[in-house]
């Protein structure tokens, strides 16, 4: 029962270091012909992936797929 919670968690932390990279990327290799907004579109992609990432977080713990360790 835990792979489906955790296995959404996964999945867009892999996405939101793709959108990371992706927008890392067009910075680094952006000349001003292409499109100039491709890193802003890149970064608020990156955005709501992580807003998506910490409701996904909340859900879990509310719903008790997710338990916090004790350290």
């Amino acid at each position: 029962m835990d792979i489906f919670i955790k296995l959404p968690v996964i999945l867009v932390l892999i996405f939101i270091l793709v959108s990371l990279f992706q927008g890392m990327y067009y910075l680094a290799k952006d000349d001003g012909k292409n499109d100039k907004t491709r890193v802003v579109k890149a970064l608020t992609v990156r955005i709501v992936l992580s807003f998506v990432l910490f409701s996904l977080l909340i859900l879990g713990y509310l719903t008790g797929l997710l338990q916090p360790h004790g350290i």
